[in-house]
């Protein structure tokens, strides 16, 4: 048990904490608090490890990919237990099973949380029984939580309209937060070279990476002189992955250039010219963000998570989703673009995410709502 005020974050691989959360965990650290990190064990877990004032704990029975009642009653119970015995004074919970079964086990500790709904997934992409008992759990798990937080408007319409969540406890939150020094300024220059178009994401369907190659597939038929880029992991095991196969032969037939995957993607962001995400579904796209931040203009689906950040014709563009034939058409409005356009929608780009999605925002967003409920919770008690 900590001396410090502790605030723990749960969620499904050490990975994502670490990607998307490292910056909030040291400037916690920083203002005085203990850290709990909860999550499996994997590579990335010596980072929480080695570093003083956080308290890694192993989850063994997370298993994001699963489904087994059997297992998830398994990670319930661990949970209960952990919470019980590390009480930490708030739990913020990521991923949809940190999320339905760690807040049920918060509420049964009697330990106050926030679910953050990072995106819907699968739990709301068809109409089958795995969507029924996903919005069932929803209705049973959120309630007991002090708040649930979403990174787009869309997903907190729909969980408001299902009724999964009341609506007066629903918060939006500017995305993860965007490194903007890291991610600095690389306005277009022009010059006699080929327009590269980058796309940074899992390798699965719902990313839009199909759509994408059709895409480049028209523009080469076109004859422009372009280079389509593929950065990301191979998500093997998910539902919806795209085989290894699959891109080598997409390399092979010159449609695309497979980049492999980099923690580090700055590097490669700077070497292009446009970010595209035609997606079908997101939380709130950090290749977008990150792209943004350095100045690259960007063409992404009309779907939830996107359209937040893309203003059409402005900072890029959007396309209809799930429509290769029209990203194509978008992808050559801004190859026909003027240098100067071009790079004025670049600066636009960059623009918006430092006036709404910068990580100095989201830590003093994190840091004001955790104030508030110690407050809260202690004229309660």
């Amino acid at each position: 048990m900590a001396s410090k005020p502790s605030i723990a974050l749960v969620a499904n691989t050490s990975w994502s904490i670490y990607k998307f959360r490292l910056y909030l965990i040291e400037r916690l650290l920083k203002e005085g608090f203990h850290v709990f990190v909860l999550a499996p064990r994997d590579s990335y877990t010596p980072a929480f490890e080695h570093l003083e004032g956080v308290t890694y704990v192993a989850l063994r029975h997370m298993q994001g990919k699963t489904i087994s009642p059997f297992r998830d009653m398994l990670l319930y119970r661990e949970l209960l237990r952990r919470y019980r015995t590390l009480r930490p004074d708030l739990i913020f919970h990521y991923t949809i099973k940190a999320n339905l079964f760690g807040s049920l086990a918060a509420t049964r500790a009697g330990i106050p949380s926030i679910s953050i709904i990072t995106g819907l997934g699968y739990s709301f992409s068809g109409k089958g029984w795995l969507q029924s008992a996903a919005k069932l759990l929803y209705r049973r798990a959120l309630p007991g939580t002090a708040e649930v937080w979403f990174l787009n408007d869309d997903d907190r319409h729909i969980f408001a309209k299902e009724k999964l969540v009341s609506a007066d406890k629903t918060f939006l939150l500017p995305g993860e937060g965007v490194d903007t020094t890291e991610f600095f300024p690389m306005p277009y220059e022009p010059g006699n070279k080929a327009v590269t178009f980058l796309l940074i994401g899992r390798l699965i369907r719902h990313k839009g990476i199909y759509e994408f190659v059709q895409a480049a597939q028209l523009l080469r038929q076109r004859g422009l002189s372009v280079h389509c880029q593929l950065l990301g992991f191979f998500d093997e095991g998910n539902p919806v992955a795209i085989s290894r196969e699959q891109v080598e032969d997409w390399t092979n037939r010159n449609l695309i250039t497979y980049l492999g995957h980099a923690d580090q993607v700055a590097p490669f962001i700077e070497q292009a010219d446009c970010i595209v995400l035609p997606s079908y579904r997101e939380g709130m796209p950090l290749s977008l963000l990150e792209g943004g931040s350095m100045c690259k203009a960007l063409i992404a689906a009309d779907t939830a998570g996107c359209r937040a950040i893309v203003d059409d014709g402005v900072n890029g563009w959007l396309c209809r989703a799930r429509d290769g034939a029209d990203l194509a058409e978008k992808m050559t409005a801004y190859y026909h673009l003027p240098a100067d356009a071009k790079k004025q929608m670049g600066l636009a780009a960059r623009k918006k995410v430092l006036e709404n999605y910068t990580r100095e925002r989201v830590s003093l967003i994190y840091l004001e709502k955790i104030n508030a409920l110690r407050i809260i919770r202690s004229s309660i008690v």
